[in-house]
């Protein structure tokens, strides 16, 4: 036993000392072991860190000890033996990214179980040949780096957008930050405008303050009333006088603005006529040219409230993200729960790709959710994505059925009465007494029935019946028939 804590003591010691950047993770994926080497590269101490868990997602919410033992975290697979090499974005003490590659071995048992994991951290040094890696850990160093590249633009790094269609957008949220306009977001259901305005409002200089969101579509006019009453008070109250340690109110996010009453919209554009430290956002899923015209909007509040509008793109628009999208709900789940899952296969993109997406980013979130919750692999392969995916992609594929050709009345008698009247006078061999008497109709409608179906006749046709007679006949002989049955025949 004595001999066995000198080796772990000396092995310890080695590896706290040791100038390479190294790392032991345990089956727990807690940080057990971080070397002299690694604290020199991110600024962290092994007291920091050690005993921190590794979750297999790029930073997002999180920071400190976690935000660097996240970016430390093999893929899932490693922990199954198999040994592996990446790209990863090192968190630096002081928040800004340290480009690396991270080797992975596993240490096992005698029985084959995998006790822990040893990572080594080496510089991507540029001009270096690159490392082959698989898509799915491609996609998640992309992420990582994009991730950094948010957090040191915006202070926030919750946002994804990486894509064409969202350039225009995070350039809007760039303008939104640095100026304190009210700002008017504009999307369909599930385009993620609350959380726009939350990036708004905590990369805003007045971050400090609360971040009020209301939802004017299920509070009542009443509860509105009152709502505003209290953050009123609360913002023209004195600090002294304020109860409770809550912050001020700085930010008042509405969402859904078109069901705002009118009489609140008018008090509000009085509230606000003089400066005040108090700002607003507002969302719609209207257009920005709908809402100025809409029944219940006020045009001097509409005004107010849209100095700048953002308008944010449905996710079927957004086809450079939908991978990177994906990925982050797929990281954001590693973190909460112990079930750590690497990435998609490649044929699911081509599944989530062909999808039209009507619920935008809170569907795919909730797809993502529950094929993370179904896998038993590292990877969420095409039967892990929900049967309701499976089943609303397939309606959407499948054709509308087939529209009946619609039944004419007039052209199906007219031919069955053309027909009806040649056979007639092909029997009587064109007399065409004989052939009203066969049809049950005087000689008169017969006449006028081929003149108006322009039924042809032949030079034998004249010879066998009085010459060229039907016009004068069919114009002044009475026509004997019931009425009504000329349009039944």
């Amino acid at each position: 036993m004595a001999k066995r804590n000198r080796r772990t003591t000396d092995f310890d010691y080695w590896l706290g000392s040791a100038e390479a950047a190294a790392f032991i993770i345990d089956p727990e994926r807690r940080l057990q072991a971080f070397s002299a080497g690694c604290q020199a590269l991110t600024g962290w101490t092994a007291e920091e860190v050690l005993g921190e868990t590794c979750h297999y997602g790029s930073v997002s919410e999180i920071a400190g000890a976690a935000a660097l033992a996240a970016s430390l975290c093999p893929p899932p697979e490693v922990f199954t033996g198999q040994s592996a090499i990446v790209p990863a974005q090192l968190v630096h003490r002081d928040g800004h990214a340290i480009p690396q590659t991270l080797q992975f071995v596993p240490l096992t048992d005698d029985e084959g179980r995998t006790t822990g994991v040893l990572g080594l951290a080496r510089s991507t040094a540029a001009g270096a040949p690159p490392v082959e890696v698989s898509p799915a850990r491609e996609l998640h160093a992309e992420l990582a780096a994009l991730k950094m590249t948010l957090r040191s633009r915006f202070g926030a790094d919750a946002l994804v957008a990486g894509g064409v269609t969202m350039r225009r957008v995070v350039a809007q949220l760039e303008l939104a930050q640095h100026s304190g306009a009210f700002v008017l977001l504009s999307g369909a259901v599930g385009t993620g405008k609350e959380h726009l305005a939350r990036v708004i409002h905590f990369g805003s200089p007045s971050r400090s303050g609360t971040f009020v969101p209301l939802d004017c579509r299920r509070l009542g006019a009443d509860e509105l009333h009152r709502v505003w009453n209290r953050i009123l008070e609360a913002h023209h109250a004195e600090p002294g006088a304020r109860s409770g340690a809550w912050p001020q109110p700085a930010t008042v996010f509405m969402a859904d603005v078109e069901f705002l009453p009118r009489d609140l919209q008018e008090r509000l554009v009085g509230v606000f006529v003089q400066p005040v430290a108090l700002r607003l956002l507002a969302s719609t899923t209207l257009a920005p040219a709908e809402l100025s015209v809409a029944e219940n909007m006020r045009a001097d509040f509409c005004a107010l409230i849209s100095p700048l509008t953002i308008e944010l793109p449905a996710l079927s628009r957004r086809v450079d993200d939908q991978r990177l999208l994906a990925q982050h709900f797929l990281e954001e789940l590693n973190r909460q729960d112990a079930k750590q899952v690497g990435g998609f296969d490649e044929h699911v993109w081509q599944l989530l790709a062909r999808y039209d997406w009507p619920g935008n980013l809170d569907e795919l979130a909730v797809v993502v959710r529950d094929a993370h919750r179904q896998t038993a692999d590292s990877l969420i392969r095409p039967g892990d994505l929900p049967f309701r995916f499976r089943n609303n992609l397939a309606a959407q594929e499948t054709p509308p059925p087939l529209q009946p050709p619609p039944l004419l009345l007039d052209p199906l008698l007219t031919k069955v009465e053309t027909r009806l009247i040649t056979l007639a006078l092909e029997r009587s061999r064109n007399n065409k007494s004989k052939a009203a008497e066969l049809l049950g109709i005087n000689r008169a409608r017969l006449l006028r029935r081929i003149e108006q179906l322009q039924i042809g006749r032949t030079p034998s046709d004249q010879s066998a019946d009085e010459p060229d007679e039907a016009a004068g006949e069919a114009a002044n002989m009475p026509d004997d028939d019931p009425p009504g049955g000329e349009a039944m025949l």
